[in-house]
């Protein structure tokens, strides 16, 4: 019989000022954890928990310590709940069917130091199966999250092989058609304000760096350029038409 395992390493380390009660007690029981200054450093020696067992009671306190500070491990828990039974005393909290991850973007979001947490998952096998080995890099923000396995990386390797680098090869390429740029947005705003003294009060100075980011989140967030996408690539598929005809027209 071959064990298969996934050690796991969670860098940096999470400041426990930085957790809530409930995300401090489901991170403690899905992964190991040892202390690292005013922190926890998170790690897996076998693999991470996805199912774990707590009494009910123990659940409700973390949570109704950490009320009043938005999370998803609220949400996440509250949504298990629903399934517990007026006399239960444990509670089964199942993570199979979703993924830890969303527990450290909470925290990132809320943090003001820490602006990424890094996940990095050996695969192994007590057996050599050809299935068994491998590994996955997860990076963890506010805004993504974003993985790559050793497989997804060598399919990256093999499609390069086959047609070279995928960014400059036919077929393969992407032409980015519109940037939203923080530094232009700062342009922008500073002359608005200067022409439109009934907008607002503040300086253009009052406005930070991060106020320009979470706006332009926002923008991105809430703006569906479906239609534009749609037309930009129909005038492309002419364009291509033509480009096409003009290479093949007869010499004269």
């Amino acid at each position: 019989m071959a064990d298969y395992h996934s050690p796991t390493v969670v860098q940096p380390a999470i400041l426990n000022t930085d957790m809530t009660a409930l995300e401090r007690l489901l991170l403690t029981h899905i992964f190991e954890s040892a202390p690292d200054g005013d922190g926890l450093y998170f790690f897996a020696e076998t693999s991470p928990n996805t199912q774990i067992e707590l009494p009910i009671e123990t659940i409700r306190s973390a949570l109704a310590a950490s009320d009043g500070v938005p999370s998803e491990a609220g949400a996440f828990v509250r949504e298990q709940l629903k399934e517990a039974g007026d006399d239960d005393e444990h509670v089964d909290l199942d993570l199979s069917q979703t993924s830890f991850e969303f527990l450290f973007q909470g925290i990132v979001k809320r943090s003001a130091t820490l602006d990424h947490v890094t996940i990095v998952t050996s695969f192994t096998c007590t057996k050599m199966r050809p299935d068994g080995f491998g590994g996955m890099a997860v990076l963890v923000t506010a805004d993504t999250i974003k993985g790559k396995s050793t497989q997804d990386i060598l399919g990256d390797f093999l499609d390069e092989a086959e047609h070279g680098p995928l960014a400059t090869a036919p077929g393969f390429g992407v032409h980015v058609l519109l940037r939203l740029v923080e530094a232009k947005v700062r342009a922008q705003l500073a002359q608005i304000i200067e022409t439109d003294e009934t907008l607002t009060p503040l300086a253009a100075g009052a406005v930070t760096d991060a106020d320009i980011r979470a706006g332009c989140i926002i923008v991105a967030e809430r703006t569906n350029l479906a239609e534009e996408q749609d037309a930009a690539v129909f005038k492309a598929a002419l364009a291509a038409i033509f480009e096409a005809e003009q290479r093949l027209a007869p010499a004269r």
